[in-house]
């Protein structure tokens, strides 16, 4: 095969029709190269008018892309009574049943929390009951024990029969035996957490 019959179609291949060579563009090594390569000068719409008072140039212009309004941006203050999205969004904010009051529809969903509520149904002979076994066996009857017994709180099982003080340097012993078997890891953590506490009253941080 005769070798100027392949060149031919290459050397028009590489000609256009106005006569322009094909360029090969040159790739971008590094990083900084692309960059600005592909930092491209904002349209003249985003930027501040130097003749017109308004937009100045310390304001924000706001130009968002031409698209069709989405119905889930409407707020619902502004839909109207009639509108059968206020009332698909109403059942979805009570849980599926209507309600046909709308002003109670608007209100948020009450909060499910626990309540404290104090309860004032100890008695004297309550208290006296709950000293005594406090004193008599402080590791069957504990705190949250006593609390669960008498139905009140921990906090005023505390206050009203608090541990003897052979039972809280047991309990202290206790802390020390267990925090000698911790490992340097856990010894730091636990330093470290009660500097931060420190810290955090003092207003350092």
């Amino acid at each position: 095969m005769d070798i100027r019959s392949l060149a031919r179609p290459v050397a028009q291949l590489l000609t256009s029709r106005c006569h322009q060579p094909l360029l090969l563009q040159r790739g971008h090594k590094t990083t900084a190269r692309t960059k600005r390569a592909l930092k491209i000068a904002p349209h003249d719409s985003f930027l501040p008018s130097r003749t017109t008072p308004f937009p100045a140039a310390d304001s924000i212009i706001y130009n968002p892309p031409a698209s069709e309004a989405s119905p889930a941006h409407t707020p619902f203050i502004f839909l109207p009574s009639s509108d059968p999205r206020k009332s698909a969004l109403l059942r979805m904010r009570s849980g599926g049943s209507t309600l046909d009051n709308v002003a109670e529809a608007g209100l948020p969903p009450k909060m499910r929390y626990k309540h404290r509520r104090p309860r004032y149904n100890l008695k004297e002979e309550d208290v006296e009951e709950m000293k005594r076994l406090r004193a008599e066996d402080p590791l069957t009857w504990s705190v949250g024990k006593l609390a669960q017994k008498f139905d009140c709180s921990e906090v005023f099982v505390k206050m009203a029969a608090p541990a003897s003080q052979e039972h809280r340097e047991w309990l202290k012993g206790k802390l020390e035996r267990k925090m000698a078997r911790w490992g340097p890891k856990k010894t730091q953590a636990r330093e470290d957490r009660k500097r931060r506490a420190e810290m955090v009253y003092r207003g350092e941080l």
